[in-house]
C-alpha cells in the first residue's frame, strides 16, 4: 500500500501562483494519488486529517488523537444504534472516519464519496480487511453532485474535506447536503476556518501557497460557511472552536515531514511533486495555527430543517 499505489496521472496539470479553482478535479486527484505515501507515514490508520488531544492521551501517539476526533464525529452524527439508518461521508480519502462511524452505529450503512480511484481501492480493501465492506461502500463520486435521491441519507459528515468546495461559503458543498438529507437529519463538517479574511501579507502568503499545493481553492470561511448553511435550510447550527485540542497534532507536523524525508533519503527515493507540496503546504499549518485571531479549526453541527 505504502510503495504500489501512489499512482501519477498522465496529464500534469498546471495551475496559476495564488489559490486553485474549484474546478481542478483533476488537480485534487492528482495530489491525493501522487502523495498517498506521505499519509501512510502520517497515520497507520490512513487518517488525512488532524487529531484531538484531551487529557489522559498519549500526546505522542497520533493515531489515538486521529480516532479521539473520529470518535467525536460519530457522536455528533446522532445516529441511533439500533435503527437502520444511510449515512455519507463527503469526501472520505481512504475511509478511516467511515470505519468509526460504522463500529459506532452498528446498525448503519455507510456510503464514502472521493474523487480518486486510488481511494475507493484502498478504503475498501481496508473496510475488507476490518469485516466491514458488508456496511461501508466506497463510491467515486464528487460530493457537489451525488447520486443520491432527495432526501434520502439520515446522516452526513465532512472531516478536513468541505474546504474543496467553491468560494468562503462552500455553497455548493452545502446545497448538495441540504439537497440530500432527510429532515432532522444532522451534517457534522470539520475543518479550518478563516475567521477574519484580512490577513497580512505574510499571512496571506502562507495560506495561498498551502492551499495551492494542497489542490484547495481556499479555506472556508466561518461566517459564510454558517450563513450559507441557514440559507439552505439548516437549523441549530452550533460551532465548537476545536483549535487548542488539535494544537497538539498541528505540533507533529514538522517532525513527521523529518521522518519522512529521512526515510526517503535513506531508501534513495525522490520524492515526487505531489509528495513535495504537501510537506511544504504541512509545514505551514505551523503559521497557521499560530494565527488564531484568523483561523480557527472547528467542528460544525446542523440539522436539516
Amino acid at each position: 500500500m505504502t510503495n504500489g499505489n501512489s499512482i501519477a496521472l498522465r496529464n500534469t496539470v498546471e495551475f496559476e501562483r495564488g489559490v486553485v479553482s474549484a474546478a481542478s478535479t483533476e488537480r485534487i486527484v492528482q495530489f491525493y494519488e501522487g502523495s498517498a505515501t506521505d499519509f501512510a507515514h502520517w497515520s497507520q490508520e490512513l487518517n488525512i486529517h488532524l487529531g484531538l488531544y484531551r487529557w489522559g492521551l498519549n500526546p505522542f501517539d497520533r493515531d489515538a488523537m486521529f480516532e479521539e476526533l473520529n470518535l467525536m464525529v460519530a457522536e455528533r452524527l446522532q445516529v441511533g444504534t439500533n435503527d437502520p439508518a444511510l449515512v455519507l461521508d463527503l469526501g472520505c480519502g481512504f475511509g478511516a472516519v467511515s470505519r468509526t462511524v460504522a463500529r459506532q452505529s452498528r446498525t448503519a450503512t455507510v456510503k464514502g464519496v472521493t474523487l480518486s480511484p486510488l481511494q475507493v481501492r484502498v478504503a475498501s480493501e481496508l473496510n475488507h480487511d476490518c469485516g466491514l465492506d458488508s456496511r461501508i461502500e466506497v463510491l467515486e463520486q464528487d460530493f457537489t453532485k451525488l447520486a443520491f435521491a432527495d432526501r434520502t441519507v439520515n446522516a452526513a459528515w465532512a472531516v478536513e474535506s468541505a474546504c474543496y468546495g467553491a468560494g468562503p461559503s462552500k455553497d455548493d458543498f452545502v446545497r448538495e447536503a441540504a439537497r440530500v438529507l432527510k429532515r432532522g437529519g444532522r451534517l457534522v463538517v470539520v475543518d479550518c476556518f478563516a475567521v477574519d479574511q484580512s490577513f497580512g501579507p505574510l499571512l496571506k502568503r502562507c495560506h495561498e501557497t498551502a492551499c495551492r499545493n494542497w489542490a484547495v481553492p481556499g479555506m472556508p470561511g466561518l461566517q459564510p460557511f454558517v450563513e450559507a448553511l441557514k440559507e439552505h435550510g439548516f437549523e441549530n447550527v452550533m460551532v465548537e472552536d476545536l483549535s487548542w485540542r488539535a494544537a497538539v497534532s498541528v505540533a507533529h507536523a514538522p517532525f513527521a515531514v523529518a521522518s519522512f524525508l529521512m526515510k526517503k533519503l535513506l531508501a534513495g527515493q525522490r520524492l515526487s511533486r505531489e509528495s513535495r507540496s504537501n510537506l511544504k503546504a504541512s509545514l505551514l499549518t505551523l503559521m497557521i495555527g499560530l494565527s488564531r485571531r484568523k483561523f480557527r479549526y472547528c467542528l460544525v453541527t446542523c440539522t436539516r430543517g
